[in-house]
């Protein structure tokens, strides 16, 4: 299986790190990336042996709050919280974390201990050193671990520069959302590229009234850009030149994904700019919509016949290409967790909460809402989205986002550019420089050059 490799970067010129700007400045951007929330899940029965500290310990969580995330962060701040040990995991919103990070592992005094991780956020955390690379411990522990149940793939999406720098607990890609049954009643078949999804979004609304069947995240505030990494890759395009800290924003590829967002848009409400994953779900399950594209941990609401009546009529598959031959129109996260470089407490215990935060145990108890990394887990919940989202993962591109300490930034300022491409306010072409403009703009900020 071929996979889309990321360029890595060549920080040949670095200034002093500035905190504020790495990570505050791209926190509303860094939602786009956790893949989970959303969901629903149960209690938590998850068991914590591990040998105890012989004196009284505390150890802090850091992770955003969400039915996602929660079952992990809970196996280790309710399962292991006792004797001489105390787990705190404060609430926390997403934003929250990534602030709270930055400010607490890149000084003297840290706050956090255990620290939850995803996309955009850790290549910052680990090129900076504020997160343990892994490698020895797995090399020893590997085996008790049982790492060999989680996907290589989900591995390498927290690696950087060849280290392994957190372990994963779930993950998502996009994948096609539909309503089965109209697709089924008007003889409909599953789209496979983005013009026949506008096609059958138009032959529902003739046949069956609905106002707006295509419903997609386009949220102005960051779920454009995760819009814009599914079309752009599915074109063939990159972010980045080939081992350089440089953007390839202006290309033809780029121009196309910006076309390709403006004419879905045009197909969609024009209120879809306000719309992220609840509002979109919402919509589906309210029967408004019959056709999304959304983050596999994020559905699992649409199957609960406690929040809508349609829950047995939506289907899920791989999500179509923009054009002919290309790949699918997708993007994956990955979520895990990590050790903070100058946590006090003892590195042994905390590679052993970090083990049961990413645990089986854990695993289970939040595979009624998310797909966990553990494959085992993921098999024995038998879940109806997990399939297409599978499909994606082991496809040519399942297309997540490159690996870069500087990607946050570069995200950060995209939303407004695309927001303003989509609304008709700028042209693609116009759109595209100015993503470029933005971009070299944010790398030289973070102090790197190509």
């Amino acid at each position: 299986m071929s996979r889309f490799t990321a360029p890595t970067y060549k920080p040949r010129m670095r200034r002093k790190l500035r905190v504020s700007l790495a990570l505050g400045a791209a926190s509303a951007a860094l939602a786009l990336t956790a893949c989970g929330a959303g969901a629903d899940v149960g209690g938590v029965g998850v068991a914590c042996s591990i040998t105890m500290p012989d004196t009284k310990t505390t150890v802090n969580v850091l992770s955003y709050n969400s039915p996602s995330t929660d079952p992990f962060t809970n196996a280790v701040a309710s399962g292991c919280t006792t004797g001489t040990l105390t787990v705190n995991a404060p609430a926390t919103d997403f934003a929250g974390q990534n602030q709270r990070a930055t400010q607490s592992m890149s000084g003297t005094n840290p706050s956090y201990d255990l620290i939850e991780v995803y996309g955009t956020v850790y290549p910052l955390y680990a090129e900076h050193g504020w997160i343990d690379a892994l490698d020895e411990q797995i090399a020893e522990r590997g085996d008790e671990l049982g790492l060999d149940d989680v996907d290589p793939v989900l591995m390498e999406q927290l690696q950087f520069d060849g280290q392994q720098f957190g372990i994963p607990t779930f993950w998502g890609t996009i994948i096609f959302v539909y309503r089965q049954d109209i697709f089924d009643d008007l003889g409909l078949d599953v789209p496979t590229t983005y013009a026949e999804m506008i096609a059958a979004s138009e032959t529902i609304t003739t046949e069956t009234g609905m106002v707006n069947p295509l419903a997609l995240p386009f949220n102005s505030a960051g779920d454009v850009s995760t819009a814009y990494n599914q079309v752009l890759g599915s074109l063939g395009g990159d972010w980045f030149k080939d081992g350089e800290a440089t953007p390839t924003l202006d290309t033809p590829e780029s121009v196309a994904a910006l076309d390709a967002l403006r004419s879905t848009y045009l197909a969609m409400n024009q209120q879809a700019t306000s719309w992220s994953s609840p509002e979109v779900i919402t919509q589906l399950q309210t029967g408004q919509a019959a056709m999304s594209m959304l983050f596999a941990g994020r559905v699992s609401a649409l199957l609960d016949a406690d929040q809508t009546d349609l829950s047995e009529s939506f289907g899920f598959a791989v999500p179509p290409s923009v054009i002919t031959g290309g790949t699918p129109a997708t993007s994956l996260s990955v979520d895990g967790f990590a050790i903070a470089s100058n946590t006090e407490v003892d590195k042994d215990l905390m590679f052993d909460l970090l083990s049961v935060a990413t645990g089986a145990d854990a695993a289970a108890e939040a595979a009624g809402a998310t797909i966990p990394a553990r494959n085992s887990q993921a098999e024995n919940a038998n879940l109806a989205f997990e399939p297409a989202a599978r499909a994606v993962l082991e496809s040519e591109r399942p297309n997540g986002l490159p690996h870069l300490p500087y990607m946050a930034d570069v995200y950060a300022g995209m939303a407004p550019i695309l927001a303003q491409v989509v609304n008709g306010t700028l042209s693609s072409a116009d759109g595209a420089a100015a993503l470029q403009a933005a971009a070299v703009a944010a790398i030289a900020a973070a102090g790197y050059t190509p």
